[in-house]
């Protein structure tokens, strides 16, 4: 551990930039280079998902086998965002060999134009995508390892870019995130320096996408990445950071006004590169996930509410585990964890069992040394695709998800209609995204608005949009879940009410009596409240509501004349 821990955690200057790819991947015993950037975002005919060894495997998510996207020299971190204003996500990669960012249009489906590429500093690694300037479109922030510098690209507001202004950050700069750090509504920058004395720096915006000189703060041992989020519920900004050789998490309170408290440190794994926070057992508060690239594994911090956190629980993934994400990637509401596994050609996912623990990881292909994944509605079905920067094989891999269940509508009783029983209801088919996978269907059936327990009728795993039943007299709500093998779930875009009704029941207590003669006596003759509905009391099915239903009623009644009829409206 010590061995790795002194000789690979980081590669010398003179290996990474002297060197082809190639050649350095072969003697990666001898020295490992780390790349690992991450972002929160608060927010396909092949079916088969893949493992590390291309077996389908039931009990994961499905997405599409990866399609592969040229970029440039050594892509290291992958940014998807609006780029150009056009509705949907493009990518933006750092190249860490070719000095530039590549930005690949989205065509609106998930499929990307040919790359562009724009000039960075030396040795770009880190590239976040966030509109610095204030005129709503989104610029680059890029953080240069071997110039130490960030530069800042801004958008024409069609995706191209001007050329860059660097700003001086410390010695390696690492990784960078884009917040408003001292609460006047512009985002400010913070970056990692891997060998400045432990430090982060921030720099602050004047507001208009230039920066202030660095301010820095102590962190741990060979900061390696940050994370900018409310932390502690006092709705400023706080930051956490992995710290690769003290192998722990720095957590540092924002005083409200974008300085900061000192660092209180919390253990963590083996080498801890990548650290991403957000709310993984649904308590509303924001928890760490933690990847240790010594480890091979996951560690989850859970928030006690206040920002402190509680020991670790890990979770194995992939080989050299250098950035991770997370995201809801299987609709189930709770955020599952993707890892890019960088000595691989596959991604670590975790399915979330929805309390903040995990499953074992399931594997995907994508290319050559995954260094940075990315989670995001590509294709714009809602649900959450993935991008991948493979710094081996030159290029970005899209991998489609298929859990997508499209959304539908109820049919038929309309809503606040009047329905004789057996009652049938209809509803549209959700359509599933992987044509392999099996729609099933929750019937809700109430009294009352509110579902709950005491009130509502349940039936489940139906194959059918169309369902028949006796109902009791009166008002009934109802809605419909679906929902496929994979967890995805969709309910139907309404919930509607109607009336079940008994021909000839006038008072709607479900017989025909003496008491409904007296109903439709008051009603027609003396003023009294009508029949509910107003057809339930045509006994006679003429469709109109008249004397003729009170003598038909009393002749069934008392004289063994015809039963009411079942045709009514």
């Amino acid at each position: 551990m010590l061995f790795k821990l002194s000789c690979h955690c980081e590669e010398s200057p003179r290996l990474w930039r002297g060197t082809t790819k190639q050649s350095f991947y072969s003697n990666i015993s001898k020295s490992l280079f780390i790349f690992f950037f991450f972002f929160a975002l608060s927010f396909t005919p092949f079916t088969n998902l893949y493992s590390q060894t291309s077996q389908p495997n039931p009990d994961s998510i499905p997405f599409a086998p990866a399609v592969n996207y040229e970029a440039g020299d050594g892509p290291s971190s992958v940014f998807c965002a609006d780029l150009d204003g056009d509705g949907d996500l493009d990518i933006a990669v750092t190249n860490v060999y070719g000095d530039s960012v590549s930005i690949l249009k989205n065509n609106g489906d998930g499929t990307f134009q040919t790359a562009v590429n724009y000039g960075a500093g030396n040795g770009p690694v880190s590239v976040f995508c966030a509109d610095l300037d204030g005129d709503t479109d989104l610029d680059l922030a890029v953080a240069n390892r071997y110039s130490a510098s960030i530069s800042i690209l801004k958008n024409n507001g069609d995706a191209t870019f001007q050329p860059k202004v660097d700003y001086a950050a410390g010695v390696q700069p690492t990784y960078l995130f884009c917040a408003d750090l001292d609460g006047d509504l512009d985002l400010d920058l913070v970056v990692t320096n891997y060998t400045s004395y432990n430090s982060l720096s921030i720099l602050m915006n004047n507001g208009d996408g230039t920066f202030q000189p660095t301010v820095d703060y102590e962190a741990g041992n060979a900061p390696h990445s940050v994370f900018c989020a409310d932390l502690d519920g006092d709705s400023d900004i706080d930051l956490a950071v992995a710290n690769c050789y003290s192998n722990n998490v720095s957590i540092l309170k924002n005083n409200g006004d974008g300085t900061f408290q000192p660092k209180v440190d919390y253990e963590a794994g083996s080498g801890p590169h990548s650290i991403f926070c957000a709310d993984l057992d649904g308590d509303l508060d924001l928890d760490l996930a933690v990847v240790n690239v010594w480890d091979e594994d996951v560690s989850i911090f859970k928030n006690n509410g206040n920002g402190t956190f509680q020991a670790t629980v890990d979770y194995g993934v992939g080989n050299y585990p250098i950035h991770i994400f997370c995201a809801d990637l299987d609709g189930d509401l709770d955020l599952d964890i993707a890892v890019a596994n960088r000595d691989t050609n596959y991604l670590s996912i975790l399915k979330n069992n929805g309390d903040g623990t995990f499953q074992t990881k399931v594997n995907y292909v994508a290319g050559s040394g995954p260094s940075s994944v990315f989670c995001a509605d590509l294709d714009s079905d809602t649900d959450l695709d993935l991008a991948v920067a493979n710094w081996l094989s030159d290029n970005v891999s899209i991998l489609i998800n298929l859990t997508h269940l499209s959304s539908y509508s109820l049919l038929f009783p309309l809503n606040n209609d009047s329905v004789k029983t057996p009652v049938t209801l209809k509803w549209q088919k959700a359509t599933d995204s992987d044509p392999n996978d099996t729609v099933r269907y929750d019937l809700y059936l109430s009294r009352s608005i509110v579902f709950n327990l005491d009130s509502t009728i349940i039936y489940d795993s139906l194959l059918d949009t169309t369902f028949t039943d006796s109902l009791d007299i009166g008002p009934w709500y109802w809605k419909v879940k679906a929902y496929d093998k994979w967890g995805a779930v969709r309910w139907s875009d309404q919930t509607w009410s109607f009336y079940v009704y008994l021909c000839g029941d006038c008072n709607g207590d479900g017989k025909i009596t003496v008491s409904d003669v007296i109903c439709e006596i008051n009603y027609l003759f003396k003023g009294g409240s009508a029949p509910v509905p107003l057809i339930a009391g045509d006994v006679n099915c003429d469709g109109k509501e008249t004397v003729s239903d009170v003598v038909y009623k009393i002749n069934y009644l008392f004289k063994g004349g015809n039963k009411p009829c079942q045709d009514c409206p």
